[in-house]
C-alpha cells in the first residue's frame, strides 16, 4: 500500500466522495473519511496519510489546513462552496486529480501560516491556534477598542478601532481585502496588518516581513479573537497575544491551476472595467426619441 488518502467532508457532502474513494483504492491507497471528528482521526492516521482532500468550500479547506500543516501533509481542495478561492478541483475532476497525484503530475506550493498564542493566567489555560488566512481581533461590543500592536519589541501602533486584522499573503484576499488591505501574491513572504474602521485621519494597512513576531495588547475594551473564522477566544483589558510564523502548508497544485492574477479577476473582479451599460434614448427638442447611436454620433 502506498499510504493513505484522507477525505475531510463538509456535512452533507458524503455523496461527493464515493467515486473518488473507490478510485483512490484502485490506485493502491488506503482511505479514511471524516466529517465530524477530524482531529482525532487525522492524529491516528497522520503517519500514513500522504494527502488530505477537503470537499466543501474555502471554510472546509481552512479547517483541513490547520489540521494537516503540523504533520506536513499536503492538502487538495475540492470546491463545493460559493467562492472557491482556495480550492482548485471540481467534484467531477476529483478522480482524475487523484490519478495525477499518484503519478506525480502535480506540485506543492508552500504557504505560510500564523501561530497565535494567548498566555495562560491563574483563571485560564493557555490558548494557541493556527491560521492560514488571518487572525482577527475585533471589539465584542459597539464601543471602540484600543489595540496596541508591537513588532519585534517596537511599537507599530495604538489603534482606536473596531479591531485589527493580521493576515498572511494567502489571507490578504479574504477579510483583509474587504477591510481595505492590499492583495498580496502568496509567493511574497509577507504579512499585512489592517486596522478595522480606525478612528483616525490616517491609519492604513501596512505590509511586514512574515518572519516578525507581533505582540497584540488589548489596551481598552473587550475583544473577540477569531482565527480563520474558526477558533475564537474572548479577551479583556490588559490581555496579550503573540503572533509568530507557524508551520507551512503544502498546497497541491496542477499545471491547469489558475494563477493568482486569474483568481483575482475571476473571483473578486480585480482590475476589470465596469460592464458597459446601454445608454437610454434621449429626447429631441421636438419630443421625439433619439437613439444612443445617433446621440453618440452627434457628439
Amino acid at each position: 500500500m502506498k499510504g493513505e488518502i484522507g477525505f475531510l467532508l463538509h456535512p452533507g457532502e458524503q455523496h461527493a466522495v464515493q467515486g473518488a474513494e473507490a478510485r483512490a483504492r484502485e490506485l493502491g491507497y488506503g482511505v479514511w473519511v471524516e466529517v465530524r471528528e477530524p482531529e482525532a482521526t487525522l492524529a491516528e492516521h497522520a503517519a500514513d496519510t500522504r494527502l488530505l482532500v477537503t470537499i466543501g468550500g474555502d471554510g472546509t479547506f481552512l479547517y483541513g489546513a490547520r489540521l494537516a500543516a503540523p504533520h506536513g501533509i499536503p492538502v487538495m481542495g475540492v470546491n463545493r462552496g460559493r467562492l472557491g478561492f482556495l480550492t482548485d478541483v471540481e467534484v467531477a475532476e476529483l478522480p482524475t486529480a487523484l490519478e495525477a497525484f499518484a503519478a506525480g503530475n502535480c506540485h506543492t506550493q508552500r504557504r505560510s501560516m500564523l501561530e497565535a498564542t494567548v498566555p495562560g493566567d491563574g483563571d485560564a489555560a493557555p490558548w494557541q491556534t493556527l491560521a492560514l488566512n488571518e487572525v482577527a481581533v475585533k471589539s465584542s461590543g459597539v464601543a471602540v477598542a484600543r489595540i496596541r500592536v508591537e513588532m519585534d519589541g517596537e511599537l507599530l501602533g495604538d489603534f482606536d478601532a473596531d479591531g485589527v486584522v493580521i493576515a498572511t499573503a494567502t489571507g490578504s484576499t479574504a477579510y483583509a481585502l474587504s477591510a481595505g488591505g492590499p492583495p498580496i501574491d502568496p509567493r511574497v513572504r509577507a504579512i499585512v496588518v489592517v486596522p478595522l474602521a480606525p478612528h483616525a485621519v490616517i491609519s492604513r494597512a501596512i505590509v511586514l516581513p512574515e518572519m516578525v513576531t507581533l505582540r497584540v495588547t488589548v489596551e481598552r475594551g473587550r475583544v473577540i479573537v477569531a482565527a480563520d473564522g474558526i477558533s475564537e477566544i474572548r479577551l479583556r483589558d490588559g490581555a496579550e497575544m503573540i503572533i509568530r510564523p507557524g508551520p507551512e502548508l503544502a498546497f497541491v497544485r496542477f499545471d491547469s491551476s489558475p494563477s493568482f492574477l486569474r483568481r483575482l479577476r475571476e473571483k473578486v473582479r480585480f482590475g476589470l472595467p465596469l460592464k458597459e451599460l446601454e445608454r437610454p434614448a434621449l429626447l429631441r427638442p421636438d419630443g421625439t426619441e433619439e437613439g444612443p447611436a445617433a446621440a453618440e454620433a452627434r457628439r
